[in-house]
């Protein structure tokens, strides 16, 4: 590092709390002193274990101008990394590295993107419904046309309209996990078909009455399923509301 002359002097890892696979990835952006063009490796490490999930390496960078490496919170095998926190460090090939940023990568995010609320006990998972049926999802409140996001990357593998109960809804599997979400009474059919590959945030609709939801507050009914048994979501929403 000395031989070098290196020094990192500036450094910045935005967002600082994001999803792996995301609309909105990572940028760890830096700027750094040397006696001449250097390569410079990246490291991504789980904070506490030490492990390196991603590495960087790239050709001659300039000193004195501003570089940057987007990174999608995945592994080199394009595998979400484990939610936690990570440090990233930075420095010439072969040499020290120093610490360029933390980050906080989430395993999920909120599926209404605005502010929300929920229906309460009617809207719980569980809840009593006419005809002896019981509610198999939550209800998040949100203003009408409220913008419904991917709680994390995958495949949708339904769009569908059902006048009886869910009116407009879409179902996404999520990437590397065998559960799947179920988004309903959207304002209007989802933006997305069949089959199609989404980043976390992608939109897929907005809250609306649509289904049996006509006469009630406009809100979001989510259920998520695990190898097609129903869970609750509120444990599972209440951690993606960061």
């Amino acid at each position: 590092m000395r031989r070098l002359g290196f020094r990192l002097n500036r450094r910045a890892v935005t967002p600082a709390q994001s999803v792996a696979d995301s609309i909105d990835p990572v940028r760890l952006i830096y700027r750094f002193r040397a006696r001449t063009a250097t390569g410079i490796a990246i490291r991504v490490i789980r904070a506490g274990s030490g492990k390196t999930v991603r590495r960087f390496v790239s050709a001659s960078r300039r000193p004195g101008r501003w570089h940057r490496q987007v990174w999608n919170g995945l592994t080199g095998r394009g595998r979400p990394v484990a939610a936690g926190r990570y440090r990233v460090a930075v420095g010439p090939r072969g040499g020290p590295l120093r610490t360029l940023g933390y980050l906080t990568l989430h395993g999920y995010t909120f599926p209404v993107d605005g502010p929300h609320g929920v229906r309460g006990a009617v809207g719980s998972f569980g809840a009593a419904r006419l005809g002896g049926r019981t509610h198999e999802g939550f209800d998040v409140t949100a203003a009408c046309g409220s913008p419904l996001v991917a709680v994390r990357s995958g495949r949708i593998v339904k769009v569908a309209y059902d006048d009886r109960y869910l009116g407009n809804h879409v179902v996404l599997k999520g990437a590397g996990e065998r559960r799947t979400y179920l988004y309903a009474h959207l304002l209007r059919p989802a933006p997305v078909r069949p089959g199609q590959e989404v980043r976390a945030g992608r939109r897929l609709g907005s809250v609306g009455q649509t289904g049996n939801a006509a006469g009630t507050p406009c809100h979001l009914h989510i259920e998520v399923r695990s190898r097609g048994r129903l869970l609750d979501p509120w444990p599972f929403l209440s951690a993606a509301d960061w």
